[in-house]
């Protein structure tokens, strides 16, 4: 699937758009609010979120298993923005390179619903946790059970359907509260429409 992203950033390097998506806006507030200084990003694509968070005084750490997305993030951070975004290339499914109770917050955007096992996002939730402080704040996006995408395609594991080469898991309130689990504390659930995908928008707290 790295491949399939790079080729997608390689042909065009503002894919989902050159301004953060609403759910980065509507986190900020949350930030701001819980005075979150350091944040880690997962699956940051092209860095349109973790560009915008920096602009806005937070530490990010940001993410991605696409190297040209990597890279991109780089040179849009310090070329073009004067800022620091500290980023790598990084497979989520292997333990997180930080220590303990290192981030204020961790974030991502329609990541947790590309293709990973029950086991996988088992382990990656366990991995936010380990990573959080105490109370520390989990943002996260997935399409849904309302998208019109949904059961489209062709069911390649339960619950994970191909869309046109693209591998993507829905989700329903039920799997949301079942994958955060004892792990989290849901403060809030909404629904958005963020064309042409529906999804929901998840802030969680960790519990200790």
């Amino acid at each position: 699937m790295s491949k399939v992203w790079d080729k997608i950033y390689e042909s065009d390097s503002a894919f989902f758009g050159g301004e953060p998506s609403n759910f980065a806006s509507l986190c900020l507030r949350e930030l701001k609010t819980n005075n979150v200084k350091k944040l880690l990003e997962l699956g940051a694509g092209h860095g349109r979120d973790s560009v915008f968070f920096a602009s806005n005084g937070i530490q990010v750490e940001a993410l991605d298993y696409s190297s040209a997305g990597i890279e991109i993030i780089i040179k849009r951070a310090k070329k073009e923005k004067g800022l620091q975004v500290n980023s790598q290339t990084f497979d989520v499914r292997n333990a997180l390179p930080f220590p303990n109770n290192y981030f204020d917050a961790v974030y991502s955007h329609m990541f947790l619903n590309m293709k990973f096992s029950q086991d996988e996002l088992s382990f990656i939730i366990s991995e936010i946790k380990r990573v959080l402080k105490p109370r520390g704040i989990h943002f996260f996006s997935v399409r849904n059970n309302h998208d019109g995408s949904y059961r489209k395609g062709i069911e390649i594991e339960k619950g994970i359907y191909d869309i046109n080469g693209f591998e993507i898991r829905f989700f329903a309130e039920t799997d949301i509260q079942n994958m955060i689990g004892t792990h989290f504390q849901l403060l809030w659930i909404k629904e958005e429409f963020e064309e042409p995908v529906t999804l929901y928008l998840i802030c969680s707290k960790k519990n200790s």
